[in-house]
């Protein structure tokens, strides 16, 4: 299959969908009033290798044919959980991006604040199998600029030369010139509104738990709605005096196919003959991590593997975080 540079430019964008997991808040349980945890973390996405839309893998290179084309994006996160009221509890996500992409040594950089969510969540059924509710708001609030997207930023300016010029009633050309890399290539842009159902449940015969979530995520903008499912299992096991936690999780992001023409404000504005973009994308993610608690702290490192997608970026990441329980 022969893919153009812009579909090629739309299929490396296609990370973003996952650049951090949403704020999963701890199942269905939901702290009392005042209670709850704050989580300070980082990760580091990696990859050279794109899924195209039969999920079939190939590696894009440079323009010269030699160099693969990386994704290097290293997020600082705070998140967490806080108890409103009975049953009821509020939930926040910010990114910090250091994002490096494209061929070395030439690689684009862009630093600054990425994507947030705020949310909120509330138990519909306690007991042995709780069951809650949560909506999820994504927004580009922290780095969105006026106006339409584009990539760079330039200044038109005139140097001494052309203002004498200017001053004596000549007509002279604008000087353009490279400003830096546009803060609006840090995160997806538009605003997302997810409604998620999630059932949690500890187990009696070992010291364990799991949790499952799926709803549903309206996407502004050319980007199609999704369908995101999450899953995750733990093992609590001892190590003398400790009580550590073995986490196993999967996420999945399935598009639902209606993405509708992009306006001059997406983030992943291409022409409609390209057969497959970012727009339409699916992937999903599993990882595994081990918490340790320290008094009312947790310490997580862990490490994710995107396993299947269409139209999307393959990346290994790497994370740590330290939770403090309120």
């Amino acid at each position: 299959m022969h893919l153009s540079n812009k579909m090629i430019k739309s299929i490396l964008a296609g990370g973003l969908l996952l650049a951090a997991t949403q704020v999963w808040a701890g199942g269905a349980w939901v702290p009392e009033p005042g209670k709850g945890s704050i989580q300070w973390g980082y990760s580091r996405k990696t990859g050279h290798q794109i899924w195209d839309d039969q999920g079939n893998g190939f590696i894009k290179k440079n323009a010269a044919g030699k160099l693969p084309t990386l994704h290097d994006f290293r997020y600082g996160i705070l998140s967490g959980e806080v108890g409103l009221h009975k049953r009821v509890s509020g939930t926040f996500l910010f990114t910090y991006l250091w994002g490096f992409e494209g061929a070395k040594p030439n690689q684009e950089e862009n630093f600054g604040f990425s994507d947030a969510w705020l949310g909120a969540k509330f138990q519909v059924k306690n007991g042995t199998w709780p069951q809650a509710l949560r909506a999820s708001w994504r927004t580009p609030f922290m780095y969105d600029q006026q106006g339409p997207y584009q990539r760079h930023l330039y200044s038109v300016k005139h140097d001494a030369a052309n203002l004498a010029k200017l001053e004596a009633g000549q007509t002279v050309a604008d000087t353009v010139s490279f400003v830096m890399n546009n803060p609006e290539w840090r995160g997806i842009l538009r605003n997302d509104l997810a409604f998620l159902y999630s059932v949690s449940h500890s187990f009696h015969r070992f010291p364990g738990w799991m949790s499952l979530e799926a709803g549903y995520n309206f996407r502004q903008g050319g980007p199609s709605d999704d369908i995101p499912v999450n899953f995750e299992l733990g093992y609590t096991f001892k190590v003398k005096s400790y009580t550590p936690h073995l986490k196993l999780s999967g996420n999945l992001v399935k598009s639902v196919g209606n993405n509708s023409k992009s306006d001059p404000h997406d983030r992943f504005n291409f022409p409609a003959s390209i057969p497959f973009d970012f727009n339409d994308a699916s992937m999903f993610r599993g990882g595994l991590s081990l918490l340790w608690p320290v008094d009312n702290w947790f310490l997580e490192v862990g490490y994710n593997q995107w396993l299947w997608g269409r139209g999307a970026f393959q990346y290994k990441e790497p994370f740590f975080g330290i939770t403090r329980n309120l």
